[in-house]
């Protein structure tokens, strides 16, 4: 599941989930727990399970990346990935060995490490969308040692992400998988759970090289089972995997109306399905006395559609634990 926001993707699996509770997610996000979170397909956060670890990471984008990290540390003075490996990443975990550590403490050690071996430690960056430039360390390493399969997310403590190694957070395995076979496995499980789809469906979500077909692939396995429909009402939070799934957003958005849920800066906003398909779009607002959510519809709500809506909401204010009122915009 697309977790970017850790918070906000817990919607999306109680949009998915009778019954979920956040706390059953918390239960496995843990230390040989069932689920982990980890830079994967499409360069983003994803929860998967613990025992697909390997596969999402060795078989995702992350060899595809290796050239830009070798490119952009050269720019930096940083040696070559043998040198990070030895002299920054191995120390690194040697010192959080059987513990969680924050962010800053990951920048912190780095920083240091770099002024020891005579390096430039801290340079003028610019984050993000951000036009302002900021002042941090020349390399922290949680990306590629996160693509390497050494870190991975261990939650947070506060505003802070917290990280631990993956020999720590996961049982090992008896010998470090074959890339390629990963690669094989990720493609057959997304094909498995995503399909049908089509070669340039495979190259958006994998994020890896692109393939000049629109051939369909089609998931044929005996226990592949009927296909399900969609409840009536699907309420989905930015960034849902729903809507990072496919090039071709035309089985559930009408082409006319995607860049009313893909916006400007990557932004995908937080939709309601009919049926299956995106009918509006919503934003929420905190207050003392609750939430409001403000929907915008994409096309004409009959009466029984904004009851529909309104009714999941209620649905969703009690997994939330809270009061929210809903107002339709004009």
């Amino acid at each position: 599941m697309n977790s970017q926001d850790l918070l906000e993707s817990y919607s999306s699996f109680w949009a998915r989930v009778n019954g979920f509770r956040d706390s059953d997610l918390a239960s496995e996000l843990r230390p040989k727990g069932g689920l982990v979170r980890t830079w994967t397909v499409r360069s983003t956060m994803h929860t998967i399970p613990s025992k697909d670890y390997w596969v999402y990471v060795f078989g995702g984008p992350g060899r595809r990346f290796q050239p830009w990290f070798d490119r952009t540390a050269k720019k930096r003075g940083i040696p070559d990935r043998d040198f990070r490996v030895r002299f920054l990443y191995q120390p690194f975990l040697d010192h959080i060995r059987g513990r969680a550590v924050s962010s800053n403490e990951v920048k912190q050690f780095m920083t240091e490490r770099l002024s020891q071996h005579g390096l430039r430690s801290r340079m003028k960056l610019q984050r993000g969308w951000s036009s302002t430039p900021t002042h941090g360390p020349s390399w922290t390493g949680m990306s590629e040692m996160s693509y390497l399969g050494l870190l991975v997310n261990a939650g947070r403590k506060g505003s802070e992400s917290l990280w631990m190694g993956s020999t720590d957070y996961l049982a090992p395995p008896r010998s470090l998988p074959d890339p390629e076979e990963c690669t094989v496995e990720l493609l057959r499980k997304y094909i498995e759970r995503y399909g049908p789809v089509t070669r340039e469906d495979i190259a958006y979500w994998s994020f890896l090289r692109k393939v000049h077909s629109s051939e369909e692939y089609f998931s044929l396995g005996e226990d592949s089972g009927e296909a399900v429909e969609p409840p009536s009402v699907a309420i989905l939070p930015e960034f849902d995997s729903l809507m990072m799934g496919y090039k071709d957003k035309s089985r559930f958005l009408s082409r006319g109306r995607v860049k009313k849920v893909f916006g400007s800066f990557a932004a995908v906003n937080r939709t309601i399905l009919l049926d299956g398909f995106v009918a509006a779009t919503w934003k929420r607002k905190k207050d003392r006395a609750g939430v409001t959510v403000n929907v915008s519809a994409l096309r004409s709500l009959r009466t029984r559609e904004r009851r529909s809506i309104e009714e999941e909401f209620a649905n969703y204010a009690d997994y939330q634990e809270t009061k929210i009122s809903v107002a339709f915009n004009s």
